[in-house]
């Protein structure tokens, strides 16, 4: 999906919105305090789209006025969005209440942390959870929106396909999680999807763990004795699905390129560049370093702390020998990170 507002004038909005279809018309939705104003069908012919292969006729375009909506210049607080998929194309916010901000929160946990996500929807103009759901042509649309100077995106992305937009003027954060726990998490996750794939993970992870899912779905007690015998038979494809989720999102162009001797570094030299990383097992100071950064109080965020039975599988996953090796460069980037953060004052909020 490609989308953009060029013009708000008040009284006058235009724009384009080309879905992933080629040759649906698309719908767009305005809103305002939740109940909906009007939905329209795009009526206006873009030939540059037809040129490049984008759309069979173009008709992507839209114009919204005062005829559609009477009173729109004296309306602070609208957003359109895509009838069929929802996503966000524009938001128009009361002056003074967002921030002069692009941030993009970098997920690194299988079961997103959206609820963080949700109680700073009102900090911005643009706001997009789960972006990477979207696809990657979509991802890439929301770094390159018109005029956008209040932008907050969360996605589980492949770092290295997106640093040339978030090197222009993006503050990026991450929380980083103990290999052992997440991987524990994504097996009681995967355990328990049935066939609810596509609806918690996306369409793409939803194929990408689909045989993960299928071997995963055998584990009854998570003990430890259970737990060896699951990774003694799994197949190198489901081994790779599992084996350091972390580097390979910093370093990889890919889904399935494995990490090589320099993806540490190449890692860590991706941190360097995030304004704040936090670690989940010290969740206070990340919280207090995003309450600092956005300007609203830690008690207003969600407490995010760690699942009972996490940790309980996550001790477990430690004295099997095996995950080790399916872990290696994620434990050695987790290990540098813990180091470097025991070493900085609780105040900084992270490495």
């Amino acid at each position: 999906m490609l989308f953009n507002v060029e013009t708000d004038t008040g009284s006058h909005l235009t724009g384009y919105f080309v879905p992933d279809s080629f040759s649906e018309l698309p719908r767009i939705t305005v809103r305002r305090r939740g109940s909906d104003l009007l939905t329209l069908e795009t009526s206006e012919v873009r030939e540059s789209l037809v040129v490049a292969g984008r759309h069979a006729t173009g008709q992507c375009g839209f114009t919204i006025n005062e005829t559609h909506i009477p009173g729109l210049a004296g309306l602070e607080d609208l957003e359109l969005s895509d009838a069929e998929t929802g996503i966000l194309i524009y938001r128009r916010r009361p002056v003074g209440t967002v921030l002069d901000l692009n941030i993009l929160r970098l997920e690194t946990h299988l079961l997103p942390l959206w609820r963080l996500d949700d109680s700073l929807s009102h900090k911005f103009r643009y706001w997009y959870k789960g972006i990477d759901r979207y696809g990657r042509e979509t991802s890439t649309q929301v770094f390159c929106l018109n005029n956008c100077i209040s932008l907050y995106v969360s996605g589980r992305l492949l770092y290295q396909n997106y640093e040339f937009y978030l090197e222009k003027g993006l503050t990026t954060v991450a929380l980083v999680r103990d290999p052992f726990d997440e991987l524990a998490e994504r097996l009681l996750l995967l355990n328990m999807i049935g066939d609810g794939g596509e609806q918690l993970l996306g369409a793409r992870d939803a194929l990408t763990f689909e045989e993960t899912i299928a071997y995963a779905a055998e584990l009854q007690t998570f003990e430890e004795n259970e737990l060896k015998r699951f990774f003694r038979r799994l197949p190198n494809s489901v081994m790779s699905v599992l084996s350091n989720p972390l580097v390979r999102q910093l370093t990889s162009n890919t889904p399935d390129q494995m990490p090589n001797l320099g993806s540490v570094a190449a890692a860590l030299e991706a941190l360097s560049s995030f304004k704040v990383v936090g670690l989940r097992a010290d969740i206070g100071h990340f919280l207090a370093a995003i309450a600092d950064l956005i300007g609203v109080d830690t008690a207003d965020l969600p407490t995010l702390d760690e699942y009972h039975r996490v940790s309980e599988v996550g001790e477990k996953l430690r004295k099997i020998r095996l995950v080790e090796g399916i872990l290696e460069k994620d434990l050695e980037l987790y290990h540098q990170m813990a180091t470097a953060y025991a070493k900085i004052s609780p105040c900084e909020g992270g490495v």
